[in-house]
């Protein structure tokens, strides 16, 4: 028979209830044991003393209303993990395909909205951000969008959609809102870069009239004091190769810029090259995002929720070689500082 558990247990969950106010902060005292249910009476009920709600131990989790085992859900996150396929996780499950895709469906929901929780007020030198493209059906392409914090790894903020200023803007506040601090930002040569960094944290300027007749000037964005922005221009030529490769700071000015750059510790040159390392490893682990694939996606929901569930595993459970210190594997979350351990798939 199970028994009440220990009251420390009970202080790693928080309430889902967004009207409490204790929503979403763990270790508050506020949660108590209720009861044991289950067919083996193995899942514990949780009630929360400041606003008495009752909820499972799985609420907000990928067994939260599953009826499978909790090794085949592990099973199907690995398989995910590795890049298998659709029927092949199916297969290696020995599940549904509609299974598959369900999974998918919450494990996409669950990674968007443990990200948006746990990755608030990150300390961030330097961000890199750069766009991918993935072929969905024959005639579509959908645009992956990610922002990368400099000597961490750690994934600050993930888009989709085309190729556009709407799109960038969107990425750049998830960065600014993210991190207490305006981090140092390098990007490629695309022109929309600027203009939506101007759109997110532009000041607004009004420039003084000339004399007392005509119309007063118009106001305008410009760049604050504090934003230092670079790019990384390459030049190729008509086969596609690399043939240049220039750098330019646009926010800043070239003395503040590099000063920075040392004060931060960033050390390696300004460049893009751990994005695209990240993409490299985003192509390997997701069929769809694969040069010359076949397993193209013709759904862009499940698209888009498996390249979440590699930014939540890239995270918080694959460790990087760059980032180990002597024997010890860390993950861009504990370099981060949001953890004290290598989650295993079962957390």
């Amino acid at each position: 028979m199970q028994t009440t558990p220990a009251p420390d247990k009970s202080t790693r969950f928080s309430c889902p209830n967004p009207r409490c106010v204790w929503f979403n902060q763990p270790g508050e005292g506020n949660m108590t044991h209720r009861s044991w249910t289950g067919t083996h009476q193995h899942i514990e009920r949780l009630r929360c003393t400041a606003c008495d709600r009752e909820f499972s131990e799985r609420e907000g989790t990928l067994m939260a209303r599953s009826q499978l085992p909790e090794d085949t859900v592990v099973r199907l996150l690995k398989c995910q993990r590795w890049g298998g396929c659709d029927e092949g996780t199916a297969d290696i499950g020995e599940v549904a395909i509609k299974t598959v895709h369900r999974f998918q469906r919450v494990a996409a929901h669950r990674a968007e909205t443990h990200h948006r929780q746990s990755g608030q007020h990150v300390k961030v030198a330097g961000g890199q951000l750069d766009e991918a493209h993935a072929t969905l059906r024959p005639t579509q392409v959908d645009w992956v969008h990610t922002a990368w914090a400099l000597g961490r790894g750690f994934l600050l903020g993930v888009d989709f959609g085309p190729r556009t200023q709407d799109t960038a803007a969107p990425l750049i506040a998830q960065v600014v809102a993210r991190t207490p601090q305006l981090p140092l930002l390098l990007t490629d040569g695309w022109k929309a870069y600027t203009a939506a960094l101007l759109q997110v944290v532009g000041v607004v300027y009004r420039r003084r009239r000339r004399g007392k007749g005509g119309r007063k000037p118009p106001p305008r964005l410009v760049a604050p004091k504090h934003l230092f922005y670079a790019q990384v221009v390459k030049v190729r030529n008509p086969a596609g190769h690399v043939v240049e490769v220039s750098r330019r700071v646009v926010c800043g000015g070239p003395r503040r810029f590099g000063k920075q750059w040392r004060l931060r510790q960033l050390g390696t040159p300004i460049q893009t090259a751990f994005m695209e390392r990240w993409y490299g490893t985003l192509r390997g682990l997701v069929a769809p995002q694969r040069r010359r694939t076949r397993c193209l996606s013709w759904s862009h929901r499940r698209h888009r929720g498996r390249v979440w569930l590699m930014v939540s595993l890239s995270n918080f459970v694959m460790p990087h070689k760059s980032l180990r210190q002597g024997r010890t594997q860390r993950t861009p979350a504990m370099a981060i500082g949001l953890t004290d351990h290598v989650w295993s798939y079962r957390e």
